[in-house]
């Protein structure tokens, strides 16, 4: 599950929990390999985290992670097959979920949603070194 020295690596993950935990090692993984550290790979990893988890717990089906990386510039796409795009939620301040899209918001340079033939593509930036 290495990410190759491509400039674009791409992995899809069942709808499981544990493939949760393989998304963050694999963004962690490509960011190490593109030379990127600190708080833009710490970031791009939580919120890939947070948006695999989305496209689960949403989308139910698989998952298609796609991570780019160029000139310090993280872009990381997670598409499902669910069309209905996210949206940020006044969150309970009780409730264990729906920070997710709040969390996006502060921590990415910029985010949005893609339409697919089948379902939608939710994309992130985080720059840094």
């Amino acid at each position: 599950m290495a990410c190759g020295a491509a400039a674009v690596t791409t992995l899809i993950l069942a709808p499981d929990t544990a493939a949760v935990r393989e998304a963050r090692r694999f963004v962690q993984t490509c960011c190490e390999t593109a030379g990127v550290s600190g708080d833009a790979c710490d970031n791009a990893v939580l919120l890939a985290s947070e948006t695999v988890t989305n496209a689960f717990v949403h989308g139910r089906s698989d998952a298609r992670l796609r991570v780019t990386i160029d000139a310090g510039r993280i872009l990381v796409e997670v598409g499902d097959d669910n069309s209905r795009h996210p949206r940020e939620v006044k969150p309970d301040v009780h409730a264990l979920d729906g920070r997710g899209m709040a969390i996006m918001t502060v921590l990415a340079t910029r985010w949005g949603v893609r339409d697919e033939p089948i379902g939608k593509t939710v994309w992130f930036e985080v720059h840094g070194g």
